[in-house]
């Protein structure tokens, strides 16, 4: 149930390293390089399906123009993406301790490639949601790119919880933004950097008394999922055509219970907390690769108290065996579809929302041999499929 993200044209980009096929899978797009001046040149291996995957953001490179003045014994780059703020910073000061952290474990992968690959010993790549796992930690720096729909109470948390390690915050934030970040009346926020769509923030190291381990920061509103009454995130999809074709999913579901069920890209956890609600009898098990949907999911099944496990994992059947699960439920993201049709298990049925290119180009050639692939319907330029395979006599 996130934003569906719609990779740019694939032409042009330089092909990804081998190490980072190996790294990244089908995610991995192509490489950008990171020159900001004063700043080591870098080649940066990018997967598609994550933040600039055409190349290094303007905001980012504001930012890097706009550090303090003295050089950092540590850091921390919350929300690292690939790697394009905080790598060029370690390189440059190689001495300093450099912490990445990313909610998106496609995110993480792909900055922990990059360090390896440039050598940069003085990394560490993390995945976690905001300060979640950060609070015994301290930092001279914490460095931020915000992202541009997560909410005021957020930015607050994204900010004063840099204050509570230690740091002097620097944050860059689009233009949209600034208004956002002022009204919050933070004691000592400095605007020092202007750009073209952006602007740079900087609030000097203070006490700062806030939970750096509250989800609720992110919580946008309520909406409802067949009957059932889900609590929403920040950055989730807004789109109502997605939504409408999750509920058309939601009805193709078959009559007879399974007695397990995977439902991948889960989200907040639409798919997954209705089939248990169905299906009460059966084990439910839910995949995403983004933490702060998995929180938000594990926050609803509680409220519902509805049993369903929670998986973060970069792909749907990292660690499973294929023929586990009966019924497997799910959207295809563009870089990932082949990858998971391949792995849907022998005598089990698959409902998969794709687009209708995934469908037509290479749906058919991905899914199981010996699969029989019917297509339910297309609307609103995205397909609902259906995979079975007979089942093992």
């Amino acid at each position: 149930m996130k934003k569906r993200r719609r990779p740019g044209g694939p032409a042009a980009l330089p092909a990804p390293s081998p190490l980072a096929r190996k790294a990244l899978g089908p995610y991995a797009r192509g490489r950008v390089i990171s020159a900001a001046p004063g700043f080591p040149r870098l080649a940066l291996d990018v997967p598609w399906d994550v933040f600039a995957s055409q190349a290094v953001d303007e905001g980012t490179l504001l930012l890097l123009h706009h550090l303090p003045a003295d050089p950092p014994a540590s850091l921390l780059d919350l929300g690292c993406g690939y790697g394009a703020l905080g790598l060029p910073v370690a390189a440059r000061w190689p001495s300093a301790r450099c912490v990445l952290v990313d909610r998106d474990l496609l995110a993480v992968a792909a900055a922990a490639h990059n360090a390896s690959a440039l050598g940069l010993q003085n990394v560490e790549v993390r995945a976690g949601l905001g300060y979640r796992e950060l609070a015994r930690e301290r930092f001279d720096w914490v460095l931020c790119n915000v992202p541009a729909r997560i909410g005021p109470r957020a930015i607050r948390y994204l900010l004063e919880g840099g204050r509570a390690l230690g740091a002097e915050v620097r944050a860059v934030v689009i233009r949209d933004l600034s208004a956002v970040v002022l009204g919050l009346g933070l004691t000592g926020l400095v605007h020092v950097g202007r750009g073209a769509r952006h602007d740079v923030f900087a609030l000097p190291a203070a006490p700062a008394a806030i939970d750096l381990a509250d989800e609720e920061v992110y919580a946008r509103d309520e909406t409802e999922f067949a009957g059932l009454r889900l609590s929403r995130p920040y950055d989730a999809s807004e789109d109502p055509a997605h939504f409408r074709l999750l509920s058309l999913l939601a009805e193709s579901l078959p009559r007879s219970a399974p007695a397990r069920a995977l439902a991948f890209r889960a989200g907040y956890g639409a798919l997954p907390l209705h089939l248990k609600s169905r299906y009460t009898s059966c084990e439910v098990l839910a995949q995403d690769r983004d933490l702060l949907d998995t929180a938000f999911l594990r926050r609803n099944a509680r409220r519902l108290r509805l049993d369903v496990a929670v998986r973060e994992t970069l792909l749907p059947a990292d660690g499973l065996l294929p023929e586990s699960f009966p019924l497997v439920v799910g959207e295809l993201s563009a870089s990932a579809g082949p990858s998971v049709a391949a792995r849907l298990g022998p005598g089990g049925e698959a409902l998969i929302l794709a687009s209708e290119k995934q469908e037509r180009e290479w749906l058919p050639r991905a899914a199981p041999k010996n699969a029989a692939l019917t297509l339910l319907l297309r609307r609103e330029g995205a397909s609902l499929l259906r995979i079975s395979r007979p089942r093992a006599r």
